[in-house]
């Protein structure tokens, strides 16, 4: 009973105690939250000007005042994809000497880069803003007005400075491999004829006959030929059944063709070594001499549409 009356006693003893403990809790937990955080003084600001009014004209105008409250919108160049306007940073990063494989709608010009500094008409960026055909960007309808128009043509005219006001560094990229088109030994274009009439699907390629594959790919810094395509030191093409797998591929040297405006590489392709109904994809291969590997297009990583649109099927 001793026993039981001490513990009864203490417990209530300690209940009193109760309110000073929370006292002496309070206080410590205040002193500990008087203590300065390490990490309050980093600076997370992705990039640009703090200045609330930035210079239109700069990369940080452009992102605050167009790219970001008129393109980043959600399912679009918001990190969904490329080029992604979330930060300055990003938007600098996804649009200078970045490679595209683009043509216009008509066919009649092609696009390496999104921005050449300096260089508006080679740039595709402002071709999708300035396009009259429905290629035009913003997709929403609702056009850029010419103020925004000057202000990316100023940048690129500067030369495409970056948050800091330095001016990028030229790149030496692989080639660039534009696309191909197919034409019988009739020169009647045959690459145009998909599989049940879908625009990424393999184009319809005669059995046991012969027809041409022109491979346009060029090797483009700046808007102008770094390396002339004549020159590349690979040039060819491979075979697979197997869209994702090109282990052990056939290998076909191409030629050079060089019609005007410009030169392909281009290979003679003979379908009777396949049967009827064999779908065949090919991947091309390009280098310049100036890298240690070729460049391939498309990968195993390309998405599955390019990797169906480069391919026939035999019939």
């Amino acid at each position: 009973m001793e026993r039981v009356a001490a513990l009864v006693f203490t417990f209530f003893r300690c209940r009193r105690l109760l309110p000073a403990l929370l006292l002496l809790l309070a206080v410590a937990c205040g002193k500990e939250e008087e203590n300065v955080n390490p990490y309050d003084a980093v600076n997370y600001n992705p990039g640009g000007s703090t200045d609330s009014v930035p210079d239109p004209a700069s990369i940080t105008g452009l992102h605050k005042n167009i790219f970001f409250p008129k393109c980043a919108n959600p399912g679009c160049h918001d990190g969904t994809f490329e080029p992604d306007f979330r930060t300055v940073q990003s938007t600098f990063s996804t649009l200078v000497y970045m490679g595209v494989n683009k043509r216009t709608l008509d066919s009649l010009k092609f696009f390496s880069y999104r921005v050449i500094p300096g260089d508006e008409s080679n740039s595709f960026l402002l071709e999708r803003l300035l396009t009259t055909t429905s290629d035009y960007m913003p997709s929403n309808g609702i056009r850029l007005p010419a103020s925004d128009i000057n202000h990316i043509r100023q940048w690129i005219q500067q030369g495409c400075p970056d948050v800091n006001g330095d001016l990028p560094q030229k790149p030496d990229l692989l080639p660039n491999i534009i696309g191909y088109i197919a034409f019988n030994t009739s020169l009647v274009r045959i690459d145009t004829i998909r599989q049940g009439g879908v625009s990424y699907m393999p184009f319809l390629a005669p059995a046991n006959a012969s027809f041409y594959l022109p491979l346009l790919a060029l090797d483009t810094a700046d808007g102008t030929s770094a390396t002339d395509p004549a020159n590349f030191t690979v040039h060819e093409i491979r075979w697979s059944l197997d869209r994702n797998n090109f282990s052990g591929a056939q290998v076909i040297n191409a030629t050079w063709f060089s019609p005007l405006p410009y030169g392909v590489w281009q290979v003679l392709v003979n379908t009777t070594q396949w049967s009827p109904g064999t779908t065949v994809y090919f991947r091309v291969y390009m280098n310049d001499g100036l890298h240690a590997l070729p460049a391939e297009f498309p990968r195993n990583q390309t998405m599955d549409f390019y990797k169906t649109y480069f391919a026939f099927l035999v019939q």
